[in-house]
C-alpha cells in the first residue's frame, strides 16, 4: 500500500502497475464527509460524496467512508452499494471548555466533530492502511490528515468559510470564532497533496485566498449517476396538469429563492396556467433570522399568486429524478454555488435549466445550448426565460436534449472517478517527493490530545482574561463549584492564595496547580491524589 513508508521508487512501481495494460491495481480510499446519505444529508457535498464513492468502487476499487452519525451513536453500516460507512459521534476534544466554548461556539463544534472523524479514520488506517484519502474543505474535515501527513490527503473544495465571511454567506459575520474555522481550513487545504475545485470560479477564488497558482487546484467536475437521473422512467404527481417549472434547494438567501418569487407574477400574466413547484427545507435566514417560507409566502400572497405556487418538503434523493421528469424547465436562480447539484440532476433527467453566472453554474451550462445562463439577482431576466421556455416547446426540447448529452459527456460520475483516481496518482507522487515535514512533529496517535491540550490553554487563558474583569462572576462560579465540589473548591482557594500572596515555594505552586486542574478536568472529586493535594498544602504553609 501506499501509506505508511513512502518511497519514489515504490510509488513509481505501484503506479506503473496501474498504468498499464499488463497488471490490475486497485486503489484503498477513505472518503471522509460529515455528510453522507442517508442519515446525514442531501447537500452537495453529501450528494458529491456519495457519487464518488460509488463511482470508485464501480471502478474497482476498496472504498470506505467515514461520516457522522444521525442520533448521537455511532453505527456501522453499508450504503446501498455495499460500501462500508463508519458513523461517528463528536468526540469530547475540548468538551471541558466553558469559556472559550461560550465565546467561540463554532469552531468548538469544527474541532470536535474533526477530532472523531479523524480517529476513526486513523484507527481503520492502521488495521488497513489506505491509499488515498479525499476530504472536503469545508469545516476542516481533512485538518488532522492534513497535519499528520499519515496518507496521501486530497481536498475538495466546495465553499470556504473565508467566502463566507467576505460575502456574508449564511448571515456569517466576521468574527475570531468564524476566522479561526476559516484559518483550520487554509491550514487543511494547503497541507493537502492535491486539492480539486468542481469549477474554475472557485478555483480561483481560493487560489488569491491561499497565495497559490490557479494552476495549482486541479478541476474536477461533480460527478453524477446518469443511470438514475435518467429521462427514461417514473414521473411525480404534482396535483396540476400544466407547464411547470421546478425548483429545488434550502429556501435561503444565497439559492436566490426571493429573485425567483419576484419574478412570479410576471411569468404567471404571460403563462395563466403555469405551476411553480418549490421543494426545499425552510430556513430561518430571514430578516430577523425568521422562516424563508413564511417570508416568501406572505410575497406571493401580496400578490395574488400563491395559487401558482405549490411547496414541499425536502425530497429524498432516490425520489428526486421523478421530480425532475415531472417538470419542464428547471431553474437555478442562485446568488453564489460553486456548482449546484440541482443544476446537474436536471440536465441528467433532460431538463432544460435555466441558471445564473453566479459561480460555477456557468462551467456547467453551455448557455443557448444546453441551457440558459441569465445575471445573478435579476428577476426580470428570470422571468422573461421563463416565459421564453415555456413558450417554446421546440427551443426547451432542444436545450434538454442537449443538456443530457452533455452530461453523458461530461460529468458521468464513472469518468469523474477515473479522473479522480489520476488525481490520486499525484497526490501520492506529491507525497513521497516532498522533503517538508508535517506540521505535527509528536506521534501521530497523541494528535488528539495535544489538540484537546491545545484548546484546554486557550479556554484558561480566555477564563483568566474574563475573570480579570469580573469578581462578580468568579465568586459565583467558586459558590457553586463549593457546593458541587467543596474540596476541590477549597484546593483552588488555597492555590490562589498561595498565587496571589506569593507564599510557598514555586515548585510546590506548580505541583499544586498541575493536581487541581488534573483533577478538575477528570471531574473526579481528588480521590487518590487529594492525599497529595493536602500534603502538599500543609507543607506549602508550614514552610510560608
Amino acid at each position: 500500500m501506499l501509506a505508511g513508508s513512502f518511497s519514489h521508487h515504490t510509488v513509481s512501481i505501484i503506479w506503473y502497475l496501474y498504468a498499464t495494460d499488463t497488471a490490475v491495481f486497485f486503489l484503498r480510499v477513505c472518503l471522509i464527509s460529515r455528510e453522507y446519505p442517508p442519515d446525514t444529508g442531501f447537500g452537495g457535498i453529501a450528494t458529491f460524496t456519495r457519487h464518488l464513492a460509488h463511482g470508485l468502487k464501480a471502478a474497482g476499487n476498496d472504498v470506505e467512508v467515514v461520516a457522522l452519525a444521525k442520533e448521537g451513536k455511532g453505527v456501522e453500516q453499508q450504503d446501498d452499494c455495499g460500501i462500508p460507512v463508519h458513523r461517528v459521534v463528536p468526540l469530547p476534544v475540548g468538551s471541558d471548555l466553558g469559556w472559550s466554548a461560550f465565546c467561540m461556539p463554532y469552531s468548538r463544534y469544527v474541532m470536535r466533530t474533526s477530532a472523531a472523524l479523524y480517529a476513526k479514520f486513523d484507527e481503520l488506517n492502521r488495521i488497513k492502511p489506505f491509499d488515498a484519502v479525499d476530504t472536503p474543505e469545508l469545516l476542516a474535515e481533512g485538518f488532522y490528515p492534513a497535519i499528520t501527513k499519515c496518507t496521501p490527503l486530497t481536498v475538495r473544495l466546495y465553499t470556504p468559510h473565508s467566502k463566507f465571511i467576505a460575502e456574508r454567506l449564511h448571515n456569517v459575520t466576521d468574527t475570531f470564532d468564524h476566522q479561526f474555522v476559516a484559518m483550520v481550513e487554509r491550514i487543511a487545504m494547503l497541507s493537502a497533496d492535491v486539492i480539486t475545485s468542481p469549477s474554475l470560479d472557485l478555483a480561483q477564488y481560493v487560489a488569491s485566498d491561499l497565495g497559490i497558482n490557479v494552476e495549482d487546484i486541479d478541476i474536477v467536475y461533480n460527478p453524477i449517476d446518469a443511470q438514475e437521473f435518467s429521462p427514461e422512467g417514473e414521473r411525480a404527481d404534482l396535483g396540476k396538469v400544466a407547464p411547470t417549472v421546478l425548483f429545488v434547494g434550502r429556501l435561503e438567501a444565497r439559492k436566490g429563492i426571493h429573485y425567483l418569487i419576484d419574478a412570479v407574477p410576471q411569468v404567471v400574466a404571460a403563462v395563466p396556467d403555469c405551476h411553480i413547484v418549490i421543494i426545499g427545507d425552510d430556513t430561518q435566514n430571514a430578516v430577523g433570522q425568521k422562516s424563508v417560507l413564511t417570508e416568501i409566502k406572505e410575497r406571493l400572497a401580496r400578490t395574488g399568486c400563491a395559487d401558482a405556487v405549490t411547496f414541499i418538503n425536502r425530497v429524498a434523493l432516490a425520489d428526486l429524478p421523478k421530480y425532475y421528469r415531472a417538470a419542464d424547465v428547471c431553474i437555478v436562480p442562485s446568488l453564489y454555488d460553486n456548482s449546484p447539484y440541482t443544476c446537474l440532476e436536471a440536465m441528467s433527467c433532460g431538463r432544460a435549466v435555466i441558471g445564473t453566472d453566479g459561480g460555477g453554474t456557468k462551467e456547467y451550462i453551455v448557455h443557448g445550448q444546453s441551457g440558459l445562463i441569465v445575471p445573478v439577482k435579476d428577476a426580470q431576466a428570470i422571468a422573461e426565460s421563463l416565459i421564453k421556455l415555456l413558450a417554446d416547446d421546440a427551443e426547451r426540447n432542444r436545450l434538454a436534449a442537449n443538456a443530457r448529452k452533455r452530461v453523458l459527456e461530461v460529468f458521468d460520475r464513472v469518468e469523474i472517478a477515473t479522473k479522480t483516481m489520476e488525481l490520486y496518482k499525484k497526490a501520492a507522487e506529491r507525497m513521497s517527493e516532498r522533503s517538508t515535514t508535517s506540521l505535527y512533529q509528536g506521534e501521530r496517535g497523541n494528535v488528539l490530545h495535544d489538540a484537546d491540550e491545545t484548546l484546554y490553554q486557550f479556554d484558561i487563558m480566555i477564563r483568566d482574561l474574563i475573570l480579570r474583569t469580573s469578581f462578580r462572576k468568579y465568586w459565583s462560579d467558586i459558590a457553586k463549584l463549593a457546593v458541587a465540589r467543596p474540596r476541590l473548591a477549597a484546593a483552588k482557594l488555597c492555590l490562589s492564595i498561595l498565587k496571589n500572596l506569593k507564599l510557598g515555594s514555586l515548585d510546590s505552586v506548580k505541583r499544586l496547580e498541575s493536581l487541581v486542574r488534573d483533577n478538575e478536568r477528570s471531574k473526579l472529586i481528588l480521590s487518590a491524589p487529594r492525599k497529595t493535594v493536602s500534603e502538599t498544602k500543609e507543607s506549602s504553609l508550614s514552610r510560608s
